[in-house]
């Protein structure tokens, strides 16, 4: 599909292709006993465009929600950030994606109703919007079940033919997938067209099993990836080139709500690798946002100018960092 031979203009800075869901969130209770619930945007898809604006950048959004009320929501919160939401697909035979959570101290119960966001056809469009932007973020969320698996295979496959930076964020749950092998081979497949591999540690442990970090950034190095920025939370990030390792430190925080801190994580690093940064200084960049985030409530925080962020928690200009 669209395997053009000359790449468009570019004109954003971040595409972002997954997922788009609904949470409803209850606060100091638990999903069984929770009567009131607040409404807010999530899925890491549309999460990364947001942050990305905030920050001062330009960002396309790729997802599918249900030609809905709730879909027609995610579509404003996007048009009301600035990103640009002209590839949003509507399904007509499923309803928006649900994500339901309780938080009860620093305990989080999460159920999904997965429906509209698997529902993601690859279109020429999406392809045309990803290969004119810098960087293409691929949700693993999204690879669970076609046709979203093949979409994200799809446009990261032919964003790497081109300038773009691609990055595979290779999100795995087993009781999502249910079957490891099928996960271990979807994500080795796709990976093959990542520039960088996002994951965490909490993802490599339940994809491989328990061990040590410098054998979860090996097994990922054998499955393909060619660079990968490991995030450990309160132990920092690895970020590794297959022959050398960077440890970036974390940026001290208080925990008040983890909700959608790694995606304005993956919002942060974007936003420095393309204001020149190299990847781990940027990724030192990313955990500074990420730690802000952390010690605000809501999993939608208002980020103010990057300058601000980091002159508030590493003391210096986000040029020096």
């Amino acid at each position: 599909m669209n395997d053009f031979k000359v790449p468009p203009q570019v004109i954003y800075d971040v595409t972002t292709v997954g997922e788009a869901l609904v949470e409803m969130r209850a606060e100091d209770s638990t999903l069984p006993d929770a009567s009131q619930f607040t409404r807010r945007i999530a899925g890491s898809a549309t999460m990364i465009a947001i942050y990305y604006n905030m920050l001062g950048g330009k960002s396309n959004c790729i997802a599918s929600v249900g030609a809905d009320a709730l879909g027609t929501y995610v579509q404003n919160t996007l048009r009301h950030h600035k990103v640009n939401a002209t590839a949003m697909q509507f399904s007509r035979d499923n309803q928006t994606s649900l994500l339901f959570a309780a938080r009860s101290g620093r305990i989080v119960q999460t159920s999904y109703y997965r429906l509209a966001d698997w529902q993601l056809h690859n279109t020429k469009e999406h392809v045309t919007l990803a290969q004119s932007s810098r960087i293409v973020h691929g949700s693993g969320f999204s690879l669970w079940k076609h046709p979203a698996r093949h979409s994200v295979f799809e446009i990261l496959r032919l964003s790497k033919k081109f300038d773009s930076t691609t990055v595979l964020q290779p999100y795995y749950e087993p009781a999502l997938w249910r079957n490891r092998n099928e996960a271990h081979t979807t994500i080795k497949k796709t990976l093959q067209f990542a520039d960088i591999l996002t994951p965490t540690i909490d993802d490599a442990e339940h994809l491989f099993g328990k061990g040590n970090r410098e054998d979860h950034l090996k097994n990922y190095h054998e499955m393909g990836a060619q660079t990968v920025v490991m995030t450990m939370g309160k132990h920092g990030a690895l970020v590794s080139d297959g022959s050398k390792v960077v440890r970036v430190p974390a940026v001290e925080a208080e925990v008040v709500d983890p909700a959608g801190v790694h995606d304005a994580w993956h919002a942060a690093l974007y936003y420095a690798m393309n204001n020149g940064k190299e990847l781990a200084n940027a990724t030192y960049f990313a955990n500074a946002v990420s730690a802000y985030v952390l010690g605000r409530q809501g999993s939608l925080v208002e980020l103010p100018a990057p300058g601000e962020i980091t002159e508030q928690l590493l003391g210096k200009a986000f040029e020096d960092v």
